[in-house]
């Protein structure tokens, strides 16, 4: 493949990956204590958490069009976006400030993460060109690509607003609460969710033995309510990321505390 002027990173998990981090409960008692809602215990920076290996690891590898990237993939990218009414300036292969606008005001019309990063889902939606002779746009798809995608979709979602404030009843970036922040990261990625934790469990996905990446698993007894009370993005190595007291933060879930009040989990991938 010829040389290219943006970055490459790895964007999908393998199935391998998702094997390896399985989730296997330690339960140690029936304890549920009433503890404030959102409960922050047991989190842990990004650095500790696992999400470094969850974005290394890849079955399959493409590059990446983002800000600041030139040449001939920047140049189709602007070309698609003028056909399809998004971008209305020169085609010159500079993916600027303009060019971002256009594919964030893509991605935010057909329901995707609106990151302004063109990665597999929106070049997929788009229709770029993959690779040629020339070969600045490079996009292989391994087969059944299309969980692995949703799963790294729902992660890096989920990562992208850690550090958003706890805010009861939130569902935006601006405050969110618990079972908020499940409604926001699964909105994003073109899916709906009941609102509560409760009508999740009881409603929503599938229940699985082990969480997967991009699963959810769920908690009873963290505040006094019926069913299950707070649920997190699993991450893989126990860890979740959730919207706990201090806010959207990564937890270390093979602690007491959660082992205690962990009920199951679900996944929402179809």
């Amino acid at each position: 493949m010829a040389q290219s002027n943006h970055t490459t990173r790895k964007y999908a998990i393998s199935a391998a990956l998702v094997t390896s981090l399985a989730f296997t409960p330690i339960f140690s008692g029936s304890v549920f204590a009433n503890a404030g809602v959102g409960s922050s215990e047991g989190d842990i920076t990004i650095n500790e958490s696992n999400i470094p290996n969850v974005r290394k690891t890849t079955v399959d590898e493409f590059s990446l069009i983002q800000l600041g990237d030139t040449g001939q993939a920047v140049e189709d990218l602007q070309a698609t976006l003028h056909d399809k009414g998004y971008y209305t300036y020169t085609v010159d292969g500079i993916f600027g400030p303009i060019t971002e606008k256009a594919v964030r005001d893509f991605q935010a019309d057909k329901k995707l993460q609106v990151d302004g990063l063109v990665g597999p889902n929106t070049s997929e939606a788009l229709a770029l060109p993959a690779s040629n002779p020339s070969g600045d746009l490079t996009i292989t798809e391994a087969g059944n690509s299309n969980s692995t995608n949703i799963q790294s979709d729902i992660v890096a979602t989920a990562e992208s607003v850690i550090g958003t404030p706890y805010v009861w009843g939130g569902t935006t970036t601006k405050g969110m609460d618990s079972s908020g922040f499940i409604n926001y990261v699964f909105k994003q990625v073109g899916m709906d969710v009941s609102r509560t934790h409760s009508e999740m469990w009881e409603n929503d996905g599938v229940h699985v033995g082990a969480p997967n990446v991009g699963d959810v698993v769920f908690f009873e007894g963290t505040y006094d309510t019926e069913g299950a009370s707070h649920s997190g993005v699993y991450i893989g190595n126990n860890q979740m990321i959730h919207a706990g007291n201090d806010g959207v933060r990564v937890a270390d879930i093979s602690i007491d505390y959660w082992q205690n009040h962990y009920i199951g989990a679900k996944s929402f991938i179809n």
